[in-house]
């Protein structure tokens, strides 16, 4: 009895260690990309895991923290092709170093859809330059939702709805507005004025006043003048005014002729451009002859006042779609609308894919062509906990019928503002289920699903009935539960611009090529062929 319940308690940990190994021989049976000398490119969304050379311990670990709080879309193991030995086995390093990764960052082998991509650098030809490659982990990842992504997306979709923006501009809008956002937030900063300068230095000033200003030969009388003048954007000496002096004066005439011969100055600089600057003094005419002028006061003739720093104007039409910017609208336009219902994905950062549905609907409305009416909105249970969620009664789902552009999109921003989704996984047929509750008479539903995130229901995909075409949006390599989700209810899917029909057809043990991946039918679930 005892060796039952250890092997209980052990068999977790003995699946979970068979399927790491299982995704192991898979990744590196992955050809590989050649590379003379990998370099970093310089983006924000890479996390890079380095470790030395010969060996599979991370520099820095520190920075697998920041990997376990990501939705994690490509990673790159990067290494160089260099052999001192002929004995060496880099295919064993390479296990390791992905057995690290694995151990540490869990998510990386239980998230699916991610890309998996070998880098040989061919470029090393001694261990020494090895010091100099890259090697290790390159991770491209999506950041989870927050208050301020989530605020910058609805705004994006009604952009979109208002026709002033594409959906293909999603990328540089998400930049641009979270920089906006982030800017607004900030104290306003103060001005930043440089004053001007005399040619070479304060000294060399000081030295120039000792030996040219000088008493007028005509006078000996003590006397004071005071002086202003100005300094131009180019330097230049203008504008000599003596504001406590009126009428003329031999001691005004002396100062004024000094002024004027003095070099030109380092023009003053406000916010890093050229500005007019103010340079006052007094000058005290002493009995025996002594000239003293007093400390110079140098200030900017205009000072804004505090103002948080300003972006430049951004043209978004000047964007030009790719290629496979308008998958998720071109598979949808081929859609018999009449008795299906629109089931969408509102969490995380599926905007850019849910712009392209707006985009979809806006144009079939505008031509007078069949559009969807019937919508359900999901979310993933309204940002309830993660550990209260239940299979089928998650929640989050909003249901709404229009066949007005405005108020569908106002309703799926709702949907998207109420919750973000949380952890990983959705309740993707939760909704598909609620979909039928509340349009009884509906003959097929529209999936828009996320790539990168499972459905944590598939076990209730038995309960739908009707076909599923799953619009699946994200990523190169296709997440199966999609392909089973189709599979299962004898549907279709879209995966980057294909779209796959009848493979319900299929029996066990039936392939199918999506992408550069194969999948494999086994006892009714399709899984990527890892031989």
């Amino acid at each position: 009895m005892q060796h039952l319940l250890l092997l209980i308690c052990l068999f977790p940990l003995i699946l979970n260690a068979q399927t790491m190994q299982e995704q192991i021989d898979f990744v590196l049976k992955t050809p590989p990309r050649s590379s003379e000398k990998y370099s970093k490119p310089a983006k924000k969304d890479l996390i890079f895991l380095e470790t030395a050379f010969n060996n599979a311990i991370f520099s820095d670990k520190t920075v697998l923290n920041a990997v376990k709080d990501k939705v994690i879309q490509k990673i790159e193991l990067v290494y160089t092709t260099y052999r001192k030995s002929e004995k060496f086995d880099q295919h064993g390093l390479n296990r390791k170093r992905l057995e690290s990764l694995f151990l540490a960052a869990p998510n990386c082998l239980s998230q699916s859809g991610i890309e998996w991509v070998l880098v040989a650098q061919t470029g090393c030809k001694s261990a020494e330059e090895g010091t100099n490659f890259f090697h290790g982990f390159v991770i491209t990842y999506r950041d989870l939702p927050d208050e301020v992504s989530v605020k910058v997306e609805s705004n994006f979709l009604r952009e979109v709805a208002s026709g002033k923006i594409k959906s293909y501009a999603y990328d540089n809008y998400l930049k641009r507005e979270t920089e906006k956002l982030e800017r607004d937030s900030l104290e306003d900063v103060e001005p930043v004025i440089v004053l001007p300068k005399f040619p070479h230095s304060e000294q060399a000033r000081i030295n120039y006043f000792s030996k040219y200003l000088n008493f007028p030969p005509e006078s000996s009388k003590p006397a004071k003048v005071d002086v202003q003048f100005i300094i131009s954007k180019e330097g230049k000496i203008t504008k000599i005014v003596f504001p406590n002096s009126p009428g003329p004066s031999p001691y005004k005439d002396e100062v004024s002729e000094f002024i004027k011969n003095m070099p030109d100055w380092t023009p003053g600089t406000l916010n890093g451009k050229p500005t007019e600057c103010m340079v006052q003094f007094s000058v005290d005419f002493m009995e025996r002859g002594s000239v003293v002028p007093s400390p110079l006061e140098v200030f900017a003739t205009e000072v804004p006042p505090k103002m948080k720093p300003k972006l430049p104007a951004y043209d978004y039409s000047a964007i030009k779609p790719s290629p496979s910017s308008n998958q998720v609208s071109k598979a949808l336009t081929k859609m018999d609308w009449s008795k299906a219902t629109l089931v969408c994905d509102v969490t995380g950062s599926m905007a850019p894919f849910n712009a392209q549905v707006i985009e979809f609907i806006s144009n079939q409305l505008k031509n007078k062509l069949q559009a969807p009416k019937q919508f359900v909105f999901f979310n993933d249970g309204d940002n309830r906990k993660d550990k209260t969620k239940k299979i089928g009664q998650t929640g989050g789902i909003y249901t709404y019928t229009s066949a007005n552009l405005d108020s569908i999109s106002e309703q799926m921003i709702f949907a998207m503002s109420k919750g973000s989704g949380g952890d990983l996984q959705e309740n993707n047929v939760e909704a598909l289920i609620q979909a039928l509750k509340s349009y009884p008479r509906t003959e097929k539903l529209i999936l828009i699903a996320d790539n990168f995130a499972s459905p944590r229901d598939m076990s209730l995909s038995g309960n739908i009935g009707i076909p599923v075409h799953v619009v699946v949006c994200g990523g190169t390599v296709l997440n199966e539960d999609y392909l089973d989700l189709a599979y299962r209810t004898k549907g279709a899917l879209s995966f980057n611009g294909i779209d796959y029909l009848d493979f319900h057809t299929f029996e066990d043990g039936s392939t199918m090529h999506i992408g550069k991946t194969t999948y494999i039918l086994k006892k009714g679930h399709f899984v990527q062929k890892r031989d």
